[in-house]
């Protein structure tokens, strides 16, 4: 993995490529830029076939070791990896410790090693296993084990010991990786700790540089709630900023926080570069341009109507969404939004019915994907400012 710097920002934010981006050495990816997210191998609701219909799906897929550990052996015997045996064709698989969706349960992580939750509770996993599992995966991009249970809660004893801990697994996971042939081409993404001391993100991310990764994941700031506003917190942009200066610029970073893209815009701005899908139902313009004039009037008249839609988001189970038969969002070209009205999948929720989350999730998934898209262009073009200020006035909506 290599990665190159095209443009930089003076807050840090840098418009790049990361060629040789998988074990083959033949993937080049754009940044700032999306991963794909699934569970249990599988974007969520989304058959192969349907995801097929969503443009610009990330080349990197992440699959979380929770969903997937108990299967390793299964795995393993099939003989071709995880890309194979999920049948997904993104060109670079992204394994992570844990989902970016779900609640971690806190307390679980210990210096012999670290837990990740599955469908049958609790795994345990120590670098031995943790190792075993990653050969029979053959990822393209794997996390090094972690202790990311920490949050603006946590004093510096237990801050000491995440990062202490943390440390000590990528020791052996380094080790063990020079001595795997399997594993000789992936590439170890190392994970700064430190929750919100600069004393221990420094020392964190001072040891972590020296050694052999290829990219960073900075986490500990959330003790696995989802549902933090980090940039609400006094500290988070002081203490995220001070982070990612520590870090070399020749190596991406990596957040798996899950953010609206008015967020997304903020963490990249101080110099994230790759970002988890995770979202809800977006019924917001990220286009540079902005939508036609008829397109834009049309969506105004429709939230108008509508008192629970913000500007970013709407809950279709309202029963005031029974008679609109306007589209989830004006405008918008994804599969859902051309086929189908904001009524229909009101009577599709309301009945329980499945097609109401595979419509759901191609309409978010369209969304988002486009939303980088058009991020990356407003750095080409110097339209970032504009981007943000557009964003936040349907925001304020």
């Amino acid at each position: 993995m290599k990665f190159i710097i095209e443009k930089t920002l003076a807050t840090g934010g840098r418009l790049g490529i990361i060629s040789q981006a998988n074990r083959q050495g033949n993937v080049t990816l754009e940044t700032p830029m999306c991963t794909l997210f699934t569970k249990g191998g599988s974007a969520p609701h989304l058959s192969i076939d349907m995801l097929r219909r969503v443009a610009h799906v990330p080349e990197v897929a992440v699959m979380s070791l929770g969903a997937l550990a108990d299967h390793h052996e299964t795995v393993a015997e099939f003989g071709k990896g995880l890309r194979e045996f999920t049948a997904m064709s993104n060109p670079v698989i992204f394994t992570t410790l844990h989902d970016a969706s779900a609640a971690i349960s806190p307390g679980k992580n210990d210096n012999s090693g670290v837990a990740v939750w599955g469908k049958g509770g609790k795994i345990k996993l120590d670098t031995s296993l943790f190792m075993k599992i990653q050969e029979s995966f053959c990822p393209d991009w794997f996390q090094a084990m972690s202790d990311g249970d920490t949050d603006v809660s946590c004093g510096n004893k237990r801050l000491v010991k995440s990062v202490d801990r943390t440390l000590d697994f990528l020791d052996e996971i380094v080790e063990a990786k020079n001595k795997s042939e399997v594993l000789s081409k992936s590439s170890l993404i190392g994970v700064i700790e430190g929750g919100f001391s600069e004393t221990q993100r420094k020392r964190s991310a001072v040891e972590t540089v020296v050694r052999p990764v290829d990219g960073f994941l900075i986490e500990g700031f959330e003790k696995g709630n989802r549902d933090v506003d980090l940039f609400s917190l006094p500290d988070f942009t002081k203490i995220l900023s001070f982070t990612l200066e520590q870090l070399p610029t020749d190596k991406p970073r990596i957040m798996e926080t899950v953010w609206s893209p008015l967020q997304v815009i903020k963490a990249f701005k101080l110099g994230v570069d790759i970002f988890s899908k995770k979202g809800l139902a977006l019924v917001s313009d990220y286009s540079l341009p902005p939508l036609s004039q008829p397109a834009k009037l049309e969506l105004q008249t429709a939230n108008a109507k509508n008192e629970e839609t913000n500007g970013l988001y709407i809950d279709l189970h309202n029963s005031r969404y029974s008679e609109d038969f306007g589209s989830i969002l004006p405008g918008c070209s994804c599969y859902a939004c051309i086929n189908f009205t904001r009524a229909y999948i009101h009577h599709l929720l309301k009945t329980k019915e499945l097609l109401a989350f595979v419509l759901l999730t191609m309409h978010n998934f369209h969304q988002y994907f486009e939303f980088f898209q058009h991020l990356r262009l407003s750095l080409k073009t110097d339209r970032l400012n504009e981007l943000e200020d557009y964003l936040s006035q349907q925001w304020a909506r």
